[in-house]
């Protein structure tokens, strides 16, 4: 019986050339995004080190980045992440990290992505890439879409008397420290469309042209969409088309919008003994078409990314991971605006 040769470097070419033939992700990210160009956000997070104190020498950190990325991209615990890393070729050339290379273990993830969500890193990460997306003419800049989505939370099993306190505000004396740690005070409970949910909110301001997201604000569940509206305009909006559903239809939001010069496109709401006049539903119908946009936004996070959801405990961390995730998604929204033969544009 003959052997099969052995396997060539021409045969691992192929391999990857083949991966990409059938739309693997992870090659793409790699030769479109200029990973190195991170760098400057991630070391300004770390305190500088003294190289004269000695110690295990550390992980790079852009490649440590790349590793929370995976984490999101597929919806890995830390401990499944290391796993996968150790055991899946594409996760190695992802990272760059070379059969004789350690990998990381599941603490030094965790760690890691504590400390950038200490130093509040993933705003200037997230603010980084777009400013590179723009830099590139990705973000079109011809309206925004505000729109705000649930970030679902593990529900706190709490007994009556200590959600009343919690409800007003206070923490039950008899909790100890141990206990409040594993507590979620922040998140909290509102209702949409007749069901109730409990965790966070995403507030977006997306580009209507490209999709790509421009800016975000995450918040407790029970705060209404139209109060951060503010917080997601900046001078760069001038000019342009404010679209937004029925729930921005309020005075306030009316009030910023002329603030920022920005062309009113909120769909408008029925009042009490006020129905909407055919005028305003045929208005309606014809600015839903663009504000729909925004859902699929949304719809790409839960089809690519596993959907908007956080295990993690208090809001700081919550926006953490909806930062990371809506990077994630401008990540893969890039690759939908970049030819797929162009290297190391954003």
């Amino acid at each position: 019986m003959k052997k099969r040769p052995s396997r060539s470097l021409f045969d691992e070419q192929f391999k990857h050339q083949k991966l990409e033939q059938i739309n693997d992700v992870l090659p793409r990210l790699s030769r479109m995004i200029r990973w190195e160009a991170f760098r400057v956000q991630l070391d300004s997070a770390f305190p500088v080190r003294d190289p004269k104190k000695g110690g295990q020498p550390r992980y790079d950190r852009v490649m440590m980045f790349k590793a929370i990325v995976l984490m999101e991209l597929y919806g890995l615990s830390a401990e499944a992440l290391e796993y996968q890393i150790n055991d899946r070729a594409s996760f190695q050339r992802f990272l760059g990290l070379e059969p004789q290379h350690q990998v990381p273990d599941s603490t030094t993830v965790r760690l890691f992505a504590e400390h950038l969500t200490k130093a509040k890193a993933m705003e200037q990460l997230f603010a980084a890439y777009h400013a590179r997306l723009s830099a590139a003419n990705l973000v079109v800049n011809e309206g925004k879409i505000v729109d705000a989505s649930m970030v679902h939370a593990p529900i706190q099993h709490n007994g009556r008397d200590d959600r009343e306190k919690l409800e007003n505000g206070e923490v039950p004396e008899n909790w100890s420290s141990r206990k409040k740690a594993q507590k979620d005070l922040d998140a909290d409970w509102t209702k949409k469309h007749g069901k109730s949910y409990h965790g966070y909110k995403n507030h977006v301001k997306v580009d209507a042209g490209s999709k790509v997201i421009d800016h975000y604000v995450v918040t407790p569940a029970s705060v209404s969409d139209g109060k951060m509206a503010w917080e997601l305009l900046d001078e760069a909006d001038h000019g342009q088309s404010f679209y937004g559903d029925k729930g921005y239809d309020w005075q306030d939001v009316k009030d910023g919008i002329a603030l920022a010069q920005m062309k009113d496109c909120v769909l408008k709401q029925p009042r009490k003994n006020k129905p909407l006049s055919e005028q305003d539903k045929q208005r309606n119908k014809e600015l839903s078409r663009v504000r729909a946009r925004v859902e699929h936004v949304f719809g790409s996070m839960n089809k690519q990314l596993h959907g908007l959801s956080v295990r993690c405990i208090g809001l700081e961390r919550a926006t953490f991971r909806v930062g990371l995730t809506n990077l994630c998604y401008n990540f893969l929204r890039s690759l939908h605006l970049i030819p797929g033969s162009t290297v190391g544009i954003v």
